[in-house]
């Protein structure tokens, strides 16, 4: 699987909710929101906000940012939850520490039969504070690959 789409996501801090896609054949993800979209170039460590109106300013990739096609070496398993009334399903749970002070813990979901997994539920630890992130409807496709897209002139974004 080359890339995925997460539609529906909730980050809970910042109460937004955006289609997120991922495809790791340009090391790219994209979050587009109803102001617009913010594209995180793993290879670049550059974050690029584009509003509606196609003007575009960048910034450092946060720690926070990372979003990687597989678990880090240093994610440590913490077992199995179920959820569900009817039809149970089983979800995985990581810790990844990122660093003394930063951790992600992570619910993982494998469809019956596959290999590939996606988170359902993260939650960043930080020192200022907690974000939750709840996943639905993933798909694994893309089907409109221009997200990824990024203006040929964006500048850093001022700080205040």
């Amino acid at each position: 699987m080359q890339g995925f789409e997460l539609t529906r996501v909730c980050s809970c801090l910042f109460q937004r909710r955006a289609n997120v896609s991922v495809d790791f054949s340009q090391n790219k993800a994209v979050a587009v929101y109803e102001q617009g979209r913010r594209v995180s170039d793993l290879n670049t460590n550059y974050t690029y906000t584009i509003d509606v109106s196609g003007a575009c300013t960048r910034s450092p990739l946060p720690v926070l940012g990372f979003l990687t096609k597989c678990l880090p070496a240093s994610a440590v398993y913490m077992g199995s939850v179920f959820e569900g009334f009817v039809k149970k399903v089983s979800l995985d749970a990581w810790l990844i520490p990122v660093s003394q002070t930063i951790n992600v813990t992570l619910l993982t979901f494998t469809e019956p039969g596959q290999t590939d997994s996606y988170f359902v539920l993260r939650r960043d630890e930080f020192p200022q504070g907690r974000q939750i992130t709840f996943v639905s409807n993933p798909v694994a496709s893309i089907p409109d690959s221009s997200i990824f897209n990024v203006p040929a002139v964006c500048p850093d974004t001022p700080v205040n």
